[in-house]
């Protein structure tokens, strides 16, 4: 998954009202502001709201269902969705070409928190998905450092994301981040 295809897919997904948080590698170098490794998927953090909408424009785009994260998935219906189906809340999409998109789902609650829709060892917070990165000039939403970091627990780490975490304990702070890089990823 090159650079010009995160931001191609990045900028259709919010075309289509469902925007995204670069989770992941794709969130990492948003944060540092570069590419600094190769990537074979980009991470992509929807709320459940913006969910079918991110299903209708993958397919749209080309990419089909590959499969569900068994140990980490729910399975969700809403009404409004055009399947009638029951939808994963930790899912890969796939194209011909070889690209992937790992999506994993969240719902804003009422009180302005954050409820993570897959299992997973700590969770997110507001403040987590508040962070901006940059990929090839473009501001993109991406999840904080410190969420980065947090993200980056709970399993047996491959050497890439070993280095990952690497790069984000060279990162400034969130707030310098924005500060430096705007605040706002549209």
């Amino acid at each position: 998954m090159r650079a010009a295809d995160t931001i191609a897919l990045y900028r259709a997904l919010d075309a289509a009202g469902a925007p995204v948080w670069l989770i992941g590698g794709w969130g990492v170098d948003a944060l540092v502001g570069r590419q600094t490794r190769p990537h074979h998927d980009v991470d992509l953090l929807v709320d459940v709201a913006d969910l079918e909408r991110l299903r209708l424009c993958l397919i749209d785009l080309g990419f089909a269902f590959k499969y569900a994260w068994d140990d980490e998935v729910r399975w969700l219906r809403h009404d409004g969705w055009s399947s009638p189906l029951e939808q994963p809340t930790a899912f890969v999409y796939g194209h011909a070409d070889g690209r992937e998109v790992d999506v994993h789902v969240i719902r804003h609650t009422d009180d302005a928190d954050v409820e993570m829709l897959w299992r997973a060892p700590w969770a997110f917070t507001t403040d987590g998905l508040s962070a901006t990165g940059v990929i090839e000039g473009q501001p993109v939403r991406c999840l904080s450092r410190e969420m980065q970091l947090k993200a980056h627990t709970g399993y047996d780490l491959p050497a890439h994301h070993r280095e990952d975490l690497e790069l984000l304990q060279t990162l400034e702070p969130l707030a310098k981040q924005n500060d430096e890089w705007g605040s706002s990823a549209t």
